[in-house]
């Protein structure tokens, strides 16, 4: 089992890596192959001209791990496939709530007024529904990985 402080800073990593991931993709859309042309990330660039690469990763990774500490209040970290199932079902729900704390902060107005906007509330929920899903996912891939020494 992951200690909680570890799977916090591991998540925050993971999370400001693949800030960044969307933001070269972002700024490189056009020569993105047609398959990875998604609209959410065109819907990017305005939020990434607003910040600095450093400042969106460090949003980024603040937002994924606090969001953590929630998921792993709520569900321990997964020791089988059952409870994998119901970790990744916990994570994909808290994460599409946590957008409304992203919202009604007030903490984000950059991300609120580019991001959030143009996606509309259903997609933005699963959107980061999806994003907690793929933080998760490579978190437990290197999980895996470190322990298989």
């Amino acid at each position: 089992m992951m200690n909680p402080c570890n799977a916090y800073i591991l998540t925050f990593i993971i999370t400001a890596i693949w800030d960044v991931v969307l933001r070269k993709m972002s700024e490189n859309f056009e020569r993105l192959p047609t398959f990875f042309q998604f609209d959410f990330v065109r819907y990017l660039q305005p939020y990434f001209h607003k910040h600095t690469l450093l400042a969106a990763a460090l949003i980024a990774g603040f937002v994924g791990s606090t969001t953590q500490v929630i998921i792993l209040q709520l569900h321990p970290f997964p020791t089988t496939q059952k409870t994998l199932l119901s970790f990744m079902l916990t994570t994909f729900i808290v994460s599409a709530l946590y957008g409304f704390l992203i919202k009604f902060s007030g903490l984000f107005p950059h991300l609120v007024e580019t991001y959030y906007k143009n996606l509309g509330t259903p997609r933005s929920m699963y959107l980061d529904g999806v994003s907690g899903i793929i933080v998760q996912t490579t978190m437990l891939g290197i999980y895996q990985i470190m322990n298989k020494k």
